[in-house]
């Protein structure tokens, strides 16, 4: 007769605090985007907080961590906001997606390509909103919306970057995978880490 046992986790299966630490960071920024920046905005502009942190962290890590984060940053944007369920997730995951398939190409170990991913994502995040937000029924002048504030917001989401650009290369080597290939001097995606 054979006995039943209880599984066990697969090692390195747990939630790291790490990953823990990172959830309460987004949960923090995406309350502050959502709750401090509506009534005290940057130059009429309130910094897409949650955006530009997963845009950060997709510029410095190498995985999928970031369209993660940029997935439930925009979620929890969606809950603690006005817009409907589900649009800024799919934006912000997509345009982490985008940004950071694109940022495989350059040199990312300085601080002025998050700098510019930042912009280009704001760039692209605006207009998609806005174009988003009509598809679903909402009126919406494009010239106040996008034409007006998207100089603005690329100052002061580039600006948020560089704030958040250090507490993300804190939260990647928190949340980053330890494998053998790293500790024999080989990252994934043939780069030396």
């Amino acid at each position: 007769m054979t006995t039943a046992r209880a599984p066990r986790p697969r090692r390195g299966g747990w939630i790291r605090p790490g990953a823990i630490g990172v959830a309460l960071l987004i949960v923090a920024l995406s309350l502050l985007q959502t709750s401090v920046f509506p009534s005290f905005a940057i130059a009429g502009i309130r910094p897409a907080l949650v955006l530009m942190a997963a845009i950060a962290l997709a510029t410095i890590s190498d995985d999928a961590r970031a369209m993660y984060w940029g997935f439930v940053g925009g979620l929890l944007i969606d809950l603690l906001s006005a817009t409907p369920l589900g649009v800024n997730a799919l934006l912000f995951t997509l345009l982490v997606y985008i940004i950071g398939g694109q940022g495989r190409q350059f040199d990312r170990t300085n601080l002025l390509f998050p700098v510019v991913a930042g912009a280009a994502a704001t760039v692209l995040y605006y207009p998609s909103i806005v174009l988003a937000l009509q598809l679903l029924g909402f009126d919406i002048d494009w010239g106040t919306q996008v034409w007006d504030r998207l100089p603005r917001a690329v100052v002061v989401n580039a600006g948020a970057t560089v704030l958040l650009y250090p507490a993300m290369r804190v939260a990647e080597r928190w949340t980053r995978r330890r494998t053998g290939a790293r500790y024999l001097g080989r990252a994934p995606g043939g780069q030396f880490g």
